[in-house]
């Protein structure tokens, strides 16, 4: 029960969540029709909330790439500042979507990852992993991981240097993705010479409800709190998770269940405390910190699942942008040699 105050609702975001319609009963009976909405209705705000912060096109290049995965192919879409023209070298962010393994593109995180390519001076590489039920577990993270090790062995197409950094990160299912990527990465020899330097987990989803360790139950209270509220409800979760079809105790489903923590790169960790993934987050930086990996830790008390979208005027939502590119930065010095983690 310790967390349980986290969700008690931010003082500005109050009233903006009052008029936030109630959640679906369900997204089961038309999958389709859910990521329909999301694209006319989410997406779409999304990106005229982020129009005003956008780099002139000429700050930037993007580029959608062609990947032959098992079973068939999927775009991987790049982004590389302007200034590469002039032979500079950029660190990488490999950057996966969230949307429950279910639901998003390309086009989701696209105009944010312009801003942070552009603002950080970052090449990201971002995969259009397939999604599921179509494509059941673990189809989404093999594409995932099959797109790292391209980026990783292409570096010189985006004109990036691994050794000024190398980074995963994504939001809620997507930070689940990056953080089985991290443990993959962590154990293939492919990996040995240019080791991932970074993590940047966004209100992850990092255990299934069901298989939670026993040591942890009594933290573990969101997935009951949060029933009823508007923005990702629990039935959601349980509804993602059927949709995927993994084995709930697969690590790789549940990446909180990994039997090693040593020697994965540093990780900035973003909570939200009014979501029902905001103990996913608070034990897998628990479980980073005992295993003595630089861990840095946001809080957002009072703010729902993913609130930095959809209400981006908010002084916490500035905070989650705040501290988000100030842990970029952490991560890359750290990656440099010329910071402390």
């Amino acid at each position: 029960m310790a967390n349980n105050h986290l969700a008690n609702p931010d003082a500005e975001l109050a009233p903006l969540l009052a008029s936030v319609p109630p959640a679906a009963a369900s997204m089961l009976p038309d999958i389709n029709a859910t990521r329909a909405w999301l694209d006319v209705n989410l997406i779409a705000a999304t990106h005229r909330g982020q129009e005003p912060h956008l780099p002139p096109k000429t700050a930037y290049v993007t580029k959608d790439h062609t990947l032959a995965v098992e079973g068939g192919e999927i775009t991987v879409r790049s982004y590389v500042p302007a200034s590469a023209t002039d032979g500079a070298r950029f660190p990488m962010l490999f950057w996966t979507h969230g949307g429950g393994w279910v639901i998003g593109d390309l086009e989701m995180d696209d105009y944010y990852l312009k801003i942070l390519c552009v603002e950080l001076q970052l090449v990201i590489v971002s995969p259009d992993y397939r999604l599921a039920p179509e494509y059941p577990f673990p189809t989404g993270i093999n594409d995932a991981f099959a797109a790292l090790k391209w980026a990783k062995q292409n570096t010189s197409s985006f004109n990036a240097d691994l050794r000024k950094g190398f980074l995963v990160g994504g939001p809620s299912a997507g930070g689940n993705l990056a953080a089985v990527l991290a443990h993959r990465a962590k154990a293939d020899p492919e990996f040995a010479q240019h080791p991932l330097t970074g993590q940047i987990l966004q209100y992850p989803v990092t255990v299934h409800p069901d298989v939670v360790p026993e040591e942890y139950k009594e933290n573990f209270t969101a997935y009951g709190q949060m029933t009823d509220v508007n923005m990702l409800p629990t039935r959601f979760m349980y509804e993602f998770f059927q949709l995927l079809q993994g084995p709930p105790a697969d690590p790789d489903v549940s990446p909180l269940l990994k039997p090693s923590f040593d020697d994965l790169p540093p990780a900035l960790v973003q909570v939200c405390g009014m979501d029902p993934l905001r103990d996913d987050g608070l034990l897998y930086a628990e479980k980073l910190t005992k295993a003595g990996v630089p861990t840095r830790l946001h809080v957002y008390a009072g703010a729902p699942h993913a609130f930095h979208v959809g209400f981006q005027q908010t002084k916490i939502a500035q905070r989650f942008e705040a501290e988000l590119k100030a842990g970029l930065c952490w991560l890359l010095a750290g990656a440099r040699g010329d910071g402390r983690l």
